[in-house]
C-alpha cells in the first residue's frame, strides 16, 4: 500500500470528521487547526510524525463540557477555575483526539505571518512542554497560542477579537519560555 492509501486508510477511522486531502502530507512542524463547526473557534495542535499531533487543549472534553467551559471564559475569563479549565499538554494520534461531529481537520501553516523556527529549536520546545499541565484560559493561554510559541518561538492567537493579527501574547510567552531548559549548543554549532 502506498503512502497516500495507508494515510486514507488511517483516516478512515474517523467518523464525522472531515480531514482535508493535505493531512496526508503534513510535515513534522506544521499547524494542524482543527476547525470546530458553527463557532468560529479552533483546537490547534502541531505536527510530530507517524499521525501523532502534539497540543494543549481541551480536546478530550465531550460537547457539553466544552459549552460550559466557553460560557464560563465568556462570563469570567479569569474566574472561571475548576476542572474544564487544566489540561496538560499531550501526544496523541490525530485521529484519537476528540472533537464535535463536524469538525474540519486541516493543515494551516498560513494563518501566522510569522517564520519559522529551525527545525531543532521546534522539536526541542515541544518535547520540553510535553506533559506539562496548566490552567487553559481562552483568551490568554490556549491551544493557538501554544503551537505558534513552539513553531514561532512566539505565542499569538487569531481567535481572540480584541488582538490584531500576529500580535505576541508575552505572559503566554513568558509562561512557555519558563517551562523550557535552554538548548546547549553542540560542537557543531559552535
Amino acid at each position: 500500500m502506498d503512502m497516500f492509501g495507508m494515510w486514507n486508510s488511517f483516516f478512515a477511522q474517523i467518523q464525522n470528521k472531515q480531514i482535508d486531502q493535505n493531512v496526508s502530507g503534513a510535515q513534522v512542524g506544521d499547524l494542524i487547526e482543527f476547525v470546530y463547526p458553527g463557532t468560529g473557534l479552533s483546537l490547534w495542535a502541531i505536527y510530530d510524525g507517524d499521525g501523532h499531533a502534539v497540543h494543549f487543549g481541551v480536546g478530550d472534553e465531550n460537547a457539553m463540557q466544552a459549552l460550559c467551559r466557553s460560557f464560563l471564559h465568556q462570563m469570567a475569563p479569569r474566574t472561571a477555575g475548576g476542572p474544564l479549565r487544566r489540561t496538560s499538554i499531550r501526544r496523541q494520534l490525530i485521529t484519537q483526539i476528540k472533537v464535535p461531529p463536524g469538525t474540519r481537520i486541516r493543515v494551516n501553516n498560513n494563518k501566522h505571518q510569522l517564520w519559522p523556527s529551525p527545525p531543532e529549536l521546534l522539536q526541542h520546545r515541544c518535547q520540553a512542554l510535553l506533559h506539562h499541565q496548566l490552567s487553559y484560559d481562552l483568551l490568554h493561554l490556549n491551544s493557538e497560542h501554544f503551537v505558534t510559541f513552539v513553531r514561532y518561538g512566539r505565542a499569538v492567537c487569531t481567535q481572540t477579537l480584541y488582538k490584531t493579527k500576529d500580535t505576541e501574547d508575552e505572559v503566554a510567552t513568558q509562561t512557555f519560555q519558563r517551562m523550557i531548559p535552554e538548548m546547549i549548543p553542540t560542537e557543531s554549532e559552535l
